[in-house]
């Protein structure tokens, strides 16, 4: 395996993990709230768009993560590894995390197409 193979997953990976983390701590300074929307069975309608606006950051964050990958000469199977990886973080998240169930299923499924948008979002310029 070349270096730039193992190279671009992990930088792709980090970029991920980094921005959604920065977009995490910023929505927590601009709406303290935000942090314990997991300890609520029962969420409001603020929460609901609390969790959209943390789904669309995550979102954000894979593109990123896929447009970086690319940069570092990642190929769709390096792409396909970020995916991956970073749903396991979010299954890890999941189980710590179990409600709401919605939001969990849909940061699942759109982690992979979203690296993979990033990546053509790459090529595009």
């Amino acid at each position: 395996m070349s270096f730039i193979k193992l190279l671009s997953p992990i930088i792709g990976f980090g970029t991920i993990g980094l921005l959604s983390s920065i977009f995490a701590k910023l929505q927590g300074a601009l709406f303290p709230a935000s942090l314990q929307l997991f300890d609520h069975l029962t969420l409001t309608s603020y929460d609901v768009v609390q969790l959209i606006i943390k789904l669309a950051c995550v979102y954000i964050s894979c593109i990123a993560g896929g447009v970086m990958t690319s940069i570092c000469g990642g190929e769709r199977t390096q792409l396909i590894i970020v995916g991956i990886s970073i749903m396991s973080v979010i299954i890890w998240l999941w189980i710590i995390a179990i409600h709401p169930l919605w939001f969990w299923t849909l940061l699942l499924v759109g982690i992979i197409p979203f690296v993979l948008i990033g990546s053509k979002v790459r090529q595009a310029f």
